[in-house]
């Protein structure tokens, strides 16, 4: 199993990459966004917070 991770998963391309890899793979998703609390998860999924443009937060 993978583990992939999408920056901006609430964005439209990264929303699309994470439909498409839920329904074709068994990878795990860690979904990173500004508004991660407002992303609903599912068993092989996990949403982290953050500003992509802070480097405290991509680490």
């Amino acid at each position: 199993m993978t583990r992939v991770l999408i920056i901006g998963a609430t964005g439209t391309l990264g929303n699309a990459v994470r439909q498409t890899l839920l329904d074709q793979t068994d990878d795990e998703l860690t979904l990173f966004a500004c508004s991660a609390n407002q992303i609903q998860t599912g068993a092989r999924e996990r949403a982290i917070s953050g500003n992509v443009m802070n480097d405290a937060d991509l680490n």
